[in-house]
């Protein structure tokens, strides 16, 4: 008897021990790729050595990242943290899912046998707008051939409509059904990935433990809102973030931030691994490898002018929907990262889309001006210029442009290579007017001098604005760049523009009153030797 209560005393303590104890998340710090989770569970030890199981844990869990910690006054020691994951626990089956099941076969047993009847009728209205009875019709009175077509047709297209909208009905059944069905499956499986934890503890307690862990399927993306009301109002700025998440469990009414670090990028310097050489190179071999600025910046002999002078901005699209209240995100740049702490609590569902939040709205003072590269595009540009960008903590985003209350289209932000002002671009205007054209009377034909070939190039580019309010404009082109010492650049007009010698850009900066309009020249001779004349390129 004496032994039958002992194993029965062993026996229960082992399943209190082993005695699953569910999280309750209640904060997650989200990076831009990956994510925090942190909870809590309350757990009863026995004195000694116990294990623990911490259940309602998360998919995709980084095993390293694993936290375990009880209260500093609670006397309990850990030895050891284990992850058991990729599990599932069946449940009972569940009683509401058969009749779901039994419903969904007879929903698609009708629809068939419906959808036939409707091939059917479909094509007995073909037969008789096709006038295809000629061979089924034994009557040579073709009054009686007509009265039988306009009654049958009649009597076919009502039912091909009743049969029609039958087979929609159904088919929203069969959709209604079919999610029921997915909703009762997934509730009949729960996901079982646990965290094990062996501890030690010097007497019988009933304590609180925090546990917190690192899952890869979740992050979030920087996008953004620009709207500007007029080119004497401030860009007003709205900072978002698109939020996803594929933990497997929902984050209900959790404390809430975003982060701007990202654990996937790694954390350690990089170092010097070889020397820096210079040498000389052959220049006609490497004619065509991207050059270098006195800045050091990388440009091609093949870029545009508006490459050179303002950053690449992307094409894309991002969805946006409600935000949250104004002043309940609280940024936090302290540290060697961004916090964005949301402070009302928050629901985000696993595999959820579309959760987009607000987490900064504000005035940006910025000057506009107008930009245009006729030898590309035809079109005049109007564009912002932030000079205080890096008081904005912006990362690389898409953005969605508004203008006088009116959408223009998206773009992308980004910071990368700004030195001293951001440049958002606002779409073109229609009301400012550009061209250029080839000057017939100013371009000669190539003309021989001794060994060498000459020949003028001369262009002009008009521009208008049929605006009611000035406008500054700045206007690109370029001139070539020589790169072979057998070929010469000479007589370069272009009418008081700015230019790079480097890159060969040229910009003309302009204030133009409402109505006015004004002509620009350019043009350049190039020389180059007659035995080359087929080995020129660029011209």
């Amino acid at each position: 008897m004496k032994m039958q209560k002992l194993a029965l005393l062993i026996a229960f303590i082992s399943s209190s021990a082993l005695a699953n104890n569910n999280v309750t998340l209640n904060k997650v710090t989200l990076f831009l790729n990956g994510a925090e989770l942190q909870g809590q569970a309350k757990v009863t030890l026995t004195k000694g050595e116990s294990e623990i199981v911490l259940t309602g844990i998360a998919d995709n869990v980084n095993p390293n990242s694993i936290a375990v910690g009880f209260g500093a006054d609670s006397n309990v020691k850990i030895l050891s943290t284990s992850l058991q994951n990729n599990t599932e626990a069946d449940k009972p089956d569940n009683s509401d899912l058969q009749p779901l099941l039994t419903q969904l076969k007879q929903i698609q047993e009708k629809y068939a046998t419906t959808n036939i009847q409707y091939q059917v009728a479909s094509e007995t209205v073909a037969m008789l707008q096709g006038n295809r009875l000629d061979g089924l019709i034994k009557t040579t009175d073709m009054q009686d051939v007509v009265e039988f077509t306009k009654t049958n047709l009649v009597n076919a297209l009502n039912e091909q409509y009743a049969l029609q909208k039958e087979l929609d009905s159904l088919k929203k059944k069969l959709n209604d059904c079919q999610q029921k069905i997915d909703q009762q499956q997934a509730a009949t499986h729960s996901l079982n990935n646990a965290i094990a934890v062996k501890v030690l503890a010097d007497k019988d307690v009933t304590v609180p433990v925090m546990v917190s862990y690192v899952i890869t399927e979740a992050g979030w993306q920087p996008v953004y809102d620009v709207r500007v009301a007029d080119i004497n109002s401030p860009v007003q700025l709205a900072y978002k973030a698109n939020v996803y998440q594929q933990s497997g469990i929902d984050w209900q009414n959790v404390d809430f931030s975003l982060s701007t670090a990202n654990p996937s990028e790694g954390i350690t310097a990089p170092i010097f691994t070889a020397p820096w050489h210079i040498d000389l190179y052959n220049a006609e071999k490497y004619r065509f490898a991207p050059q270098k600025n006195k800045q050091g910046q990388m440009f091609d002999v093949g870029m545009s002018s508006e490459d050179f002078a303002d950053a690449k901005l992307g094409q894309s699209a991002i969805t946006i929907i409600p935000q949250l209240p104004k002043n309940n995100v609280l940024i936090n740049n302290s540290g060697i990262d961004t916090h964005f702490d949301v402070k009302l609590p928050f629901t985000i569902k696993s595999g959820s889309k579309d959760n987009v939040l607000i987490l900064q709205e504000k005035p940006v003072e910025a000057k506009y001006r107008y930009i245009s590269t006729p030898k590309l595009d035809s079109n005049v540009y109007l564009q912002a210029q932030i000079a205080d960008w890096d008081k904005l903590n912006l990362l690389p985003g898409k953005a969605t442009v508004f203008f006088n209350g009116n959408y223009i289209g998206e773009s992308f932000i980004t910071t990368k290579d700004v030195q001293d002002t951001l440049k958002l671009s606002l779409g073109r205007d229609k009301n400012i007017l550009i061209s250029r054209k080839r000057n017939i009377k100013e371009t000669s034909k190539p003309s021989f001098l001794g060994n060498d070939i000459s020949q003028k190039y001369a262009y002009t580019i008009d521009v208008k604005n049929t605006k009611q309010l000035p406008i500054d404009i700045a206007i690109y082109d370029q001139l070539p760049v020589i790169l072979n010492k057998a070929i010469t650049l000479e007589d370069t007009k272009y009418d008081g523009a700015d230019l790079n010698k480097e890159t060969g850009l040229l910009i003309w900066t302009l204030a133009l009153q409402p109505s006015e309009a004004k002509n620009l020249n350019l043009s350049f001779k190039v020389s180059y030797p007659k035995d080359k004349v087929d080995e020129v390129i660029g011209l």
